[in-house]
């Protein structure tokens, strides 16, 4: 016999009755399971023993059916088939399986009265219409081909919009009212501050801060009060608008700037008939009595004060009644130490600021403020006066009027 018969006896092909892939094992198989090559599922194959019966069984079956034609002989042999497919079943421990055999006599796996019952059940699977291939094929290029087309429509609409967009803005006429060219009045407010807010913070006396000032009638003096013997040591400048802090309303124009001593304040320059001015008042945020002697003064008569407001509920000694109080904690940005304010209530002028007060969690407000007579402690007082929000004051008609002109 040849090596290759020799082969194919020493194999016997088998079924997996699961993904119904084909494979070989060996003739003297024990019995034991075998893992499937491609699904892996463990598989308990019979033992050499009694595949050779079922397939004696199979045989002597076959050669009967083939010899007999006649309708008692086949209804013999339809029970001896029915008969030898039950034993077949015991002997293989329910396991389905397909022999493939030599061409000597024996069984072959393409004829469908030797494939088990779960082969010849098992619907075929249609291969997909090269037609259907081609129609899909052809309506994902006409889509691919559409929305292409789409895109360059878009991009040449965007391109005629911009285009009149452009001759549009190059056909406007000039503001003269605008000054620096296409600027808008908000730039060029900015741009002006930052070049007076830089010689504010390098300057060194009081004497050249005058020509800086909004209102010098009304802010002069107070300066020269502030500053004792006309000496101003110059902060500074690190950064110039910190953090893009940069705020615009009406005509003032509100930015942040870090010192040379890396600390951060806020300053307010306001356009005036004279040019852009630095709101000298706001910037060091500016009371009538010095904030630290206000403890060892305790005025009784009002006097003016810069502060930041916050809600508390503090009352004691002359303020503990909490009905007809309003408690603020009064804070100064040069000191650690604060004030306790209280208003009255029921004074309708004040009905505004203490709304404002619920409303925000901290507010900046110029007060007027006074001792009780014979106050017992230094850190509380009356608030007796709203004058405004915030620390920029209005310019009276006759504090513009005294302003001096532009140099």
């Amino acid at each position: 016999m040849s090596k290759v018969g020799k082969t194919k006896q020493n194999w016997e092909g088998l079924i997996c009755p699961v993904c119904r892939f084909v494979f070989r094992v060996p003739m003297d198989h024990t019995g034991a399971g075998v893992v499937c090559p491609a699904c892996a599922h463990l598989l308990q194959i019979p033992s050499a023993e009694q595949r050779q019966m079922a397939s004696n069984v199979r045989l002597s079956a076959s050669m009967k059916a083939s010899s007999k034609r006649h309708a008692v002989i086949k209804d013999s042999h339809l029970e001896s088939v029915d008969h030898a497919a039950t034993n077949e079943q015991v002997a293989l421990g329910n396991h389905k399986q397909v022999l493939e055999e030599d061409d000597d006599g024996s069984a072959d796996i393409n004829r469908p009265d030797h494939l088990p019952a779960w082969e010849l059940d098992a619907p075929a699977v249609e291969p997909i219409s090269p037609l259907t291939w081609i129609l899909s094929g052809s309506l994902l290029g006409v889509s691919i081909v559409l929305v292409g087309i789409w895109l360059i429509v878009q991009s040449v609409d965007e391109q005629k919009n911009a285009e009149i967009i452009t001759d549009e803005q190059t056909e406007l006429p000039i503001v003269e009212s605008l000054p620096n060219s296409q600027k808008t009045q908000e730039a060029y407010m900015i741009e002006e501050s930052k070049k007076v807010i830089k010689e504010f913070l390098k300057v060194e006396s009081v004497s050249q801060l005058e020509g800086l000032v909004r209102t010098p009638a009304v802010t002069i003096p107070r300066m020269r009060a502030w500053y004792k013997n006309d000496i101003r040591k110059a902060p500074g400048l690190r950064v110039l608008g910190y953090k893009k802090s940069i705020s615009v309303t009406g005509e003032v124009m509100t930015m942040d700037v870090q010192l040379d001593d890396f600390s951060v304040k806020t300053i307010s320059v306001v356009k005036t008939d004279n040019g852009y001015k630095i709101d000298w008042e706001s910037w060091v945020a500016w009371s009538s009595v010095n904030w630290q002697e206000l403890f060892d003064l305790r005025p009784n008569q009002p006097v003016e004060v810069r502060v930041q407001c916050k809600r508390v509920n503090y009352y004691n000694r002359l303020f503990s009644d909490s009905t007809k109080w309003f408690a603020v904690r009064l804070s100064h940005p040069d000191s650690e130490q604060s004030i306790y304010g209280y208003i009255d209530s029921e004074i309708p002028r004040f009905y505004r600021f203490i709304t404002e007060l619920v409303r925000e969690k901290e507010v900046a407000a110029t007060l007027k403020i006074s001792y009780p007579i014979n106050s017992p402690v230094g850190n509380q007082v009356t608030i007796t006066e709203y004058l405004h929000s915030g620390w920029i004051r209005e310019a009276s008609p006759e504090a513009q009027s005294k302003q001096p002109a532009k140099r």
